[in-house]
């Protein structure tokens, strides 16, 4: 495969991937079909601690938040295509794959089919208590510091303790476990590189080991010697130089797309949704990079 040929096929799957995730992803509120995994947990029978019903919020709440993570990742593929070109930057594709892969990695463990209301619930707080805590202590860093807090780091110094509220009115007991890994309930989130393999077990050779992916590109993103060799080829004369192989950027672009597609499968499967749509989209894909 030559330079160009991997552009072109790159352009042209992140288009029609960003164009069918915008329309099926865009709305902010997503809409189960009844009867479907989503519409079984709008109608669950949880109580709080006042004894009210939950009724569809703390659902909701969860899918939002997938919504978001999902918007994460569409920008990243964005941010992909836009630098696609006869001269590109090197790292910037493979640093933005990542991110979209992490950023899918947490969705996809979330959206798992099959768990029911409470502990998809139980999954959005704990990685919502996770992420209060990392800005309460970022927060705290630059009062510590001296800084004065801006209305915005204030209120990030008070996400932990309106996420610590929702656990209690929801009637679920108080989390435990290590501070930035917390267990609500039984849920607590993979790591990185589990959640990453897990994900991808799919589009990984079964040979492989089911962390290198995440290795890799944890790698480049970090300026490790070995990750960064990967865009550094010779020439006849021994030397060596600095580029992007065409089989590196397809690679990293098709990981990327898969990141999402399996993201996707996923919040089908939940929200009862039609599989006409992903099904033709799956098949430009095919054609794509089968020709």
């Amino acid at each position: 495969m030559d330079h160009q040929t991997a552009v072109s096929d790159s352009r042209e799957a992140l288009d029609v991937t960003l164009r069918f995730g915008s329309r099926h992803l865009g709305p902010a509120k997503w809409e189960p079909a009844v009867p479907s995994e989503a519409a079984a947990e709008f109608a669950n029978t949880e109580k709080r601690a006042d004894g009210t019903p939950w009724g569809e919020n703390p659902p909701r709440t969860a899918y939002a938040a997938a919504n978001l993570m999902m918007t994460g990742v569409l920008d990243n593929l964005a941010a992909i295509g836009k630098l696609l070109d006869e001269e590109m930057p090197v790292i910037g594709p493979t640093i933005l794959a990542r991110s979209a892969i992490e950023i899918a990695s947490g969705a996809w463990w979330l959206m798992e089919p099959g768990i029911g209301a409470r502990r998809r619930v139980c999954r959005e707080l704990v990685l919502s208590l996770t992420s209060a805590r990392r800005a309460g202590q970022i927060a705290s860093e630059f009062q510590a510091q001296g800084f004065p807090l801006t209305p915005e780091v204030a209120a990030a110094a008070q996400e932990e303790a309106q996420v610590l509220q929702r656990i209690a009115d929801l009637g679920i007991p108080a989390p435990t476990g290590p501070r930035f890994s917390p267990k609500v309930e039984n849920e607590q989130a993979m790591n990185d590189t589990d959640a990453t393999a897990a994900m991808l077990k799919a589009v990984i050779p079964p040979t492989a080991p089911p962390e290198f992916v995440y290795r890799a590109y944890s790698a480049i993103t970090h300026g490790q010697i070995y990750g960064l060799m990967n865009f550094m080829e010779p020439d006849g004369s021994g030397l060596l130089h600095w580029n992007l192989p065409p089989d590196v950027l397809d690679g990293t672009v098709q990981l990327a797309i898969a990141a999402f597609r399996e993201v996707y499968r996923r919040i089908q499967t939940v929200m009862g949704w039609g599989k006409l749509e992903p099904d033709l989209w799956e098949i430009r894909l095919s054609k794509i990079y089968g020709r």
